[in-house]
């Protein structure tokens, strides 16, 4: 006989027992408690399901939103603002009744595989009645004594249901649907199939939600501190009205926007989690429940934070931390219009299957793609450059989207290989369907023209590129702090909102050992028949800016400069033109670089795919990309406030990922780089073959080049045989902000005439290695060394690590401006994060959508 469940508050009166017989009425003891936890969870999800699944039949309510997750469990959102989980597999629901709608419309219910028609007062009890009012709803419950109660009168009176049913509760699950045992959409005819437990009817219901909708951009749960303040985006869709339960919170919700911010204390006194619920209406009445989850901690958000921050927060004399807080698109302080948004701007879209384009064929798309350039140019606006082997289109505010279906496209092939697809234009985005949807392929290599000695030098297959250099304006006359926001000259032919770059080119022998200090540039050793560069041009210095305002011969920027102004080192300040707002998102640029790609190996290894390009752009972006075999993933160069962010870099490995390039504040964040092929060791070539290895990434990771400043590379995760980029010629003002990956020698870049590395004020913040490189011929005594004065392509001034973690390394602090707590993860996790909040004084939406 199946055993009583009895109430667990009933009194046991215990004899004296021995040991054996106290645990097993301790296991039995346990045992009840489960099976009453399993049969309260069960209950309360049956209730809720019967109540739905009625509503369901009588056409009250409908789907809002579904999702599926890796176990093939489903979450069906309700116009009533519940939910139903539906979890895959065959959930063992004996000892339950199951309830179901007979053909004569009434309920019936199912036990041990018998189905009983439901009876009130001998009657059948109707589900859905003729009139159209709301049918009688059953409610379940179990008693002190383990019976099965029903209530048809929404819990009133109670009576047994059926013959005396037990509930035993071991079968009895809480992630198990009473009612529906599995569901299927129909995208197509935009309906959803629910399958009835008791007798495998179905009840299919249309999905109304695609159009109405809340979504918060943000995955996992937001970590406040007491008060602090973060943005969220938030898209939506036909919200009437919205309701926000948590009242202990302060929210704000915005078309675009979510503003959250947190209590000034925390009653419990330790870091709790919490939910944020948000209802939506439409206006039709249909309602959907909006989730954020949120913790708390018990402290302000920099309560603990590394020594580092707390100085640069102070402005105590000891920071040695720049601001690199203005990096991306309009200084981190926004995300890039959606789209949509810019066509209600007036923006123009340009489908390419409208043009010739035809996906999928395996034939060439690059003259569709032309079509629409020269369409959107005009005829008077297409030249011919570089020998004939560069096809430009001009438009300085194209005011277009162009637009590439789900599909693939080659866009160069044999017959227009080496040909250069060159977009002057302003105001433009290239859109996909989405990264994982549409493809843009390159099938053959391009060549460098001088294969031998410039193997990287191969055109890339299409750039945005404004033309035109700096036109100098004049010299600065005052000295100015790093950090300050103003300099003084004397210029005309610019006003607030234009840009501007300030230059400094100087030979001079203590200038140049100035900035190398504490080195010179006789340390440097330069291969037979190389010249210093730093010695022949001197220091080279571009660091661009937008003007805010100019009161006479003050002209103040919108952001601060990363580098101190000497007037006595002729520093110049130069007109900076540039196209604004290029796009480009939601797509995948798929190249063929080789199986087995060797470093310098030929200019094939080296450069043969590079599919995309920007030069001389400002505040503009590529987002929601995929980069697959490629050679290069994508140059930013000589261009100012660019992001680049939520990125994929895989296939084939290739040379390099993504890079800013003589430019100032640029954004490369949340890339992942896990491209396959052969380990690299230091060698004839450059790279001597290794093992095949999956995740070994791109040569270089995500880096910097040239006269690069201020860029930020944040929360990028590269290849375990990789590094960052950092490819000399004075790169300056670099932040790698919690990224993870390769620390490798070798990888950085760099021609020995180029050196060093990298000059002043590289930081290095959390850094999780995940493999580590250190080589003989370098490191000292076990010490990772940053300036090794013997060899010829390893120089780093002093830099600033703090809290480098994951696999162990020892550094030669002598050569370190900054080494601190090498052997954890240090508080703020991000310092770019930490320093746009500290600036802002909220966590921006875009970002938090990212992390």
């Amino acid at each position: 006989m199946k055993k009583v469940i009895l109430s667990i508050c009933t009194i046991l009166f215990v004899a004296l027992y021995s040991c054996d017989e106290r645990d097993d009425l301790r296991s039995d003891i346990d045992n009840l408690k489960e099976r009453v936890a399993n049969l309260e969870a069960s209950i309360e999800q049956m209730n809720t399901d019967i109540n739905n699944y009625q509503q369901m039949v009588a056409g009250v309510i409908l789907v809002m939103g579904y999702n599926q997750d890796e176990l093939g469990n489903h979450t069906v959102e309700l116009s009533n603002g519940e939910t139903v989980n539906i979890y895959s597999g065959k959930a063992d629901m004996n000892d339950m009744p199951l309830f179901s709608i007979n053909a004569s419309g009434n309920w019936a219910y199912t036990i041990n595989g018998v189905t009983t028609e439901l009876l009130f007062n001998n009657q059948p009890v109707n589900a859905i009645p003729e009139t159209g009012a709301a049918g009688i709803t059953p409610k379940m419950k179990v008693d002190a004594n383990g019976f099965w109660l029903i209530s048809l009168d929404n819990g009133s009176t109670w009576s047994k249901l059926g013959n005396n049913q037990i509930a035993d509760g071991t079968q009895a699950t809480s992630n198990a649907s009473s009612v529906f045992s599995n569901v299927i959409v129909n995208e197509a005819t935009g309906e959803i199939t629910f399958t009835i437990r008791a007798d495998n009817s179905k009840v299919t219901i249309p999905i109304y939600g695609q159009d109405f909708y809340l979504n918060i951009q943000f995955e996992g749960t937001a970590t406040f501190g007491l008060k602090q303040m973060q943005e969220f985006v938030v898209k939506q869709a036909n919200v009437e009205t919205a309701v926000i339960e948590n009242q202990t919170w302060g929210i704000k919700l915005e078309e675009t926007k979510l503003t959250v911010t947190a209590p000034s204390t925390n009653p419990r006194g330790e870091a709790y989690e919490d939910v944020i619920y948000i209802k939506i209406f439409s206006k039709e009445g249909y309602c959907r429940v909006v989730k954020l989850p949120v913790k708390l901690l018990t402290t302000e958000i920099d309560a603990n934070a590394t020594t580092a921050w707390t100085e640069y927060l102070s402005g105590d004399d000891k920071n040695v931390l720049l601001d690199f807080s203005y990096a991306g698109y309009m200084r981190g302080e926004t995300a890039p219009p959606d789209v949509e948004m810019l066509i209600a701007q007036g923006y123009k879209v340009y489908d390419v299957t409208k043009y010739g384009a035809v996906p999928n064929d395996g034939k060439s798309d690059r003259e569709a793609f032309m079509k629409v350039l020269a369409e959107i140019a005009g005829t008077n606006n297409i030249k011919q450059e570089d020998a004939g082997m560069t096809d430009r289109y001009i438009k300085e505010n194209a005011k277009a989207v162009i637009y590439f279906p789900e599909g693939n496209y080659i866009l160069q092939d044999k017959a227009s290989q080496n040909r250069r697809i060159r977009m002057s234009m302003g105001n433009i985005v290239l859109k996909g369907a989405g990264k994982d949807k549409t493809t843009l392929e390159m099938t053959v290599a391009n060549t460098s023209p001088n294969p031998t000695t410039e193997m990287w030098n191969a055109p890339v297959m299409m750039e945005f590129k404004h033309n035109t250099g700096l036109t100098e304006l004049g010299t600065i006359t005052a000295d100015a702090p790093i950090g300050s926001k103003s300099v003084t000259a004397s210029v005309t032919g610019v006003s607030s909102g234009s840009w501007v770059c300030l230059v400094l080119k100087n030979n001079n022998e203590d200038v140049i050992n100035t900035e190398l200090s504490p080195y010179r540039w006789q340390d440097i050793n330069v291969q037979s028949g190389g010249t210093l560069n730093i010695k022949s041009e001197g220091i080279q210095i571009y660091e661009y800016h937008q003007i805010e305002k100019i009161s006479g011969n003050t002209i103040t920027f919108k952001e601060p400069i990363m580098h101190a102004i000497n007037k006595d080192w002729n520093w110049k300040i130069s007109k900076f033109a540039n196209y604004e707002n290029v796009g480009i998102e939601d797509l995948t640029f798929k190249g063929h670089s080789k199986e087995k790609f060797i470093h310098h190996g030929s200019d094939i290894d080296d450069g043969g795919f590079k599919l995309i390009d920007f030069v001389r752009l400002t505040n503009s972006w590529i987002r929601r990309v995929n980069f697959e075999s490629v050679s290069e993933a994508m140059s930013i160069t000589s261009s100012a406030n660019c992001s680049a962010y939520d990125i994929q870099i895989g296939g084939n490995r290739g040379h390099a990922s993504i890079r800013s390039q003589a430019s100032s504040r640029i954004f490369i964040g949340k890339v992942i780089e896990n491209s396959n092929g052969y380990t690299l060791s230091k060698g004839e070539g450059e790279g001597t073959l290794g093992t095949y290895q999956s995740n070994v990434g791109q040569y270089h990771a995500c880096g910097v080049s040239k006269q690069s400043m201020g860029a930020v590379i944040w929360n990028v995760k590269w290849g375990d045989d990789s590094c960052f980029e950092s490819h000399a010629t004075q790169p300056r003002a670099t932040l790698i902000d919690c990224c993870s990956g390769g620390f490798m020698h070798w990888r950085q870049g760099g021609d020995s005439a180029q050196m060093p590395n990298h000059m002043e004020n590289l930081t290095i913040w959390n850094f999780n290695a995940t493999n580590i490189q250190t080589d003989t011929d370098i490191d000292t005594g076990g010490q990772f060394i940053w300036w090794d004065a013997k060899g010829y392509w390893w120089k780093f001034l002093p830099p600033i690590v703090v809290g480098f973690h994951g696999q162990s390394l020892q550094f030669n602090e002598s050569q370190m401006k900054r080494s601190e707590n090498n052997n954890g993860a240090v508080e703020p996790l991000s310092l770019y994060e930490a320093q746009l909040r500290n600036r802002l004084g909220y966590v921006p939406g875009w970002l938090n959508a990212l992390k």
